[in-house]
């Protein structure tokens, strides 16, 4: 990840890798979210969908323990996500922060 772009004057330096996942029937929905992350300056890893149940709200996960926390808190607070620890149907999914998209994403 580059220097420019990054949000809220970040220098994007350690920032956690982004997954977004679309839990909605919203086709594209987390294709557009990702670039929404990466034009604030955040890597996305990966794309796609969320089908192992309803996710309530849009929300970003991270990992306990890892110093992920406040980078969730940052796109949390920049894009109006609900910020939560990972529950147990992600807690072992590939490294990162997941965002969960619902048809309530807005940006």
């Amino acid at each position: 990840m580059t220097g420019a772009g990054q949000g809220k004057g970040e220098s994007g330096v350690g920032r956690a890798e982004v997954r977004v996942y679309n839990n909605s029937t919203i086709r594209g929905l987390a294709a557009r979210a990702a670039g929404d992350l990466t034009a604030q300056g955040w890597t996305v890893a990966d794309v796609g969908n969320y089908p192992c149940g309803t996710i309530p709200t849009t929300t970003v996960y991270y990992q306990e323990g890892t110093g992920q926390r406040a980078d969730a808190e940052a796109i949390g607070a920049e894009f109006g996500m609900r910020v939560m620890p990972r529950f147990p149907g992600i807690a072992h999914a590939s490294p990162g922060l997941i965002v969960i998209v619902t048809k309530d994403y807005r940006r």
